[in-house]
């Protein structure tokens, strides 16, 4: 019989999704959740705050007219923009200018991060350069513009700015507390949300920190891939590299192989390892000249640098679209022949939950599928997740029509990992070069972005075995993850681990890069439950109904918690 739930690809009418389940505590902690994950400085979502004065009343007012803040006063109902702000001892003058015609469309609330919309036709970003003076009485100077507030009437003063704390982690903070709210946020994400791939911890001298995931995406035998994976280098002198596999999240995970590629090199070359297992190097990379979402926002500042904000997809009352991602310009030297992309990205919770949320649409027949789809060609499965964007796509404009040249491999949510793609110039690029990230709307989380056009230096790199490998128990895995070979490292339940400790040869340079080299597959259990609908199924062989899914479940999340306004979880 035909495998009637692979994903070839076939015609079918469309049907409407089912409804999210009625908002239990679990759901309405897992929306939370997800939005919370989304409100970073992205550009995407825009949040301002509002503060008190930070000196006293002469001297804020003196440094928010150098500022060029719009000030405006309200007295009862009315408001007006006003100028030219004087304090006496005993009183603050001021000159009205004109009526105030409000910025935002949702009243502010002083004490939570306030949404702003910068797409047309809103443009609320004004709202940054806001001081808003709240008087209980005033005098008015007959014939002129003037009026004046005692001091001691000046009910509040709120100075609006942009919101640095509407990232995930101060929201987190916020609402749970300190570095032991981080950890519960982490905790939480990983219980409810998590569902790939194995974690990988590395001895930093003190403690094992978690650094990255690998193989991620590789769900069945057949997607079996090799990873690499960039390692910090906590002490270039120390021969000792200490690492831990773990499995802690419901799955069984399939390990192949597990060694160090170990390159020594100048301090002023950066080394990278593609998906290929080529490596590439680069001196300082090419940070772009321009950096726009598909809407059109500048996105410079979040990609400009590795740090903790970057671009995701984007919430809106509208339709959302399939795919989001981001168009570049970098200039191009005259004899460039290829250039390299690097990238430090991650795979956003979203699209974690959401291939939950996907595979429970299956119900009591999961197991059954899931088991048929291990026989499904490794080219179909690979092609299913081209259609659906998963993956995100590097393309490049050649004679002003866009060229995709290669996609980066799904990374997973954990942790941020540097990777790279290269690609040939052939002259019908422009200049700058125009190079396109894309993938489906909510699925990466972008940090970085550079480009380098130099020829790869040759160099020589040691491959490093494991000298020992213990599971939890103690017991030797060592010649489970030696080679590529039919033996494999299981980790069937939670809680599975294994420590590796690799002797690294003495380093002959200045510097030192690690990349853990891996092989391996998982298998994702869940026990879903129900009678599934087989024809509303069918529709997701078609390229982008995942997309639609997704978008579908996500506008439901956002009505949901704009009633709700962030329920305590």
């Amino acid at each position: 019989m035909k495998n009637r739930f692979s994903f070839q690809l076939s015609g079918s009418r469309h049907k409407q999704p089912p409804k999210l389940r009625k908002w239990s505590p679990g759901y309405r902690l897992i929306s939370w959740l997800l939005i919370v994950c989304l409100l970073n400085l992205s550009g995407c979502m825009n949040y301002f705050k509002v503060r008190g004065p930070s000196a006293p009343l002469a001297e804020e007012m003196e440094n928010l007219s150098a500022q060029h803040k719009r000030m405006i006063l309200h007295f009862g109902e009315e408001a007006w923009v006003v100028t030219t702000p004087k304090v006496t001892a005993d009183s603050l003058t001021l000159n009205t200018w004109e009526k105030y015609e409000l910025v935002l469309s949702k009243p502010v609330v002083p004490d939570k991060a306030n949404r702003y919309r910068t797409k047309n036709p809103y443009r609320e970003n004004a709202v940054l350069n806001e001081v808003h003076i709240y008087a209980s009485s005033l005098n008015r100077y007959p014939g002129t513009l003037k009026v004046g507030i005692p001091v001691s009437d000046i009910q509040k003063i709120e100075i609006y700015e942009k919101d640095k704390g509407a990232t995930t982690a101060s929201w987190a903070l916020g609402i749970l507390g300190g570095t032991a709210g981080a950890l519960a946020v982490l905790t939480l994400l990983v219980l409810l949300l998590k569902s790939s791939c194995p974690f990988i911890y590395t001895w930093d001298g003190e403690q094992y920190a978690l650094t990255g995931e690998i193989y991620s995406g590789s769900i069945q035998p057949q997607l079996e891939r090799h990873d690499f994976l960039k390692l910090p280098v906590y002490a270039p002198e120390n021969i000792n590299y200490k690492l831990k596999i773990a499995n802690e999240v419901k799955e069984i995970q399939h390990t192949n192989l597990m060694e160090m590629w170990v390159f020594d090199h100048a301090s002023d070359l950066n080394i990278w390892v593609d998906k290929y297992g080529k490596y590439h190097t680069a001196g300082q990379l090419l940070s772009p000249v321009s950096a726009t979402a598909f809407d059109g926002s500048d996105l410079s500042a979040l990609i400009a640098q590795k740090d903790s904000l970057f671009f995701t997809g984007r919430i809106s009352d509208q339709e959302l679209p399939l795919t989001d991602g981001m168009i570049l310009e970098f200039q191009k030297p005259e004899k460039a022949v290829a250039a390299k992309v690097m990238i430090r990205a991650r795979n956003s919770f979203v699209l974690d939950y959401m291939i939950s949320q996907f595979h429970d649409q299956f119900g009591d027949r999961y197991k059954r599928w899931n088991k048929k789809q291990q026989r499904v060609p490794e080219a179909q499965l690979r092609q299913w997740s081209a259609d659906q964007n998963i993956p995100l796509t590097l393309s490049v404009e050649r004679n002003g029509e866009w060229e995709a040249v290669d996609y980066y491999n799904v990374i997973g949510p954990m942790a941020f990992k540097e990777d790279i793609l290269s690609f040939g110039l052939n002259g019908t690029e422009s200049n700058p070069v125009k190079i396109k990230l894309e993938a489906g709307n909510f699925f990466w989380d972008i940090d970085y972005v550079g480009i380098d056009y130099s020829a790869d230096l040759e160099l020589d790199y040691t491959v490093v075995s494991a000298t020992s490998a213990l599971d939890q128990s103690g017991k030797d895995i060592t010649k489970k993850i030696l080679a590529d070979d039919h033996h494999y490292y299981d980790q069937p339940e939670v809680g599975d681990y294994a420590e590796l400790s690799f002797d690294l040869p003495p380093n002959r340079e200045e510097a030192r890069s690690v990349f853990l080299h891996s092989k391996g597959w998982y298998h994702i259990l869940r026990d879903p439950k129900g009678t599934p609908d087989i024809e509303y199924l069918k529709t997701f062989r078609e390229p982008g109904r995942f997309n639609r899914f997704v978008n579908e479940y996500m506008q439901q999340m956002v009505e949901y918690q704009n009633k709700d306004q962030f329920p305590n979880p």
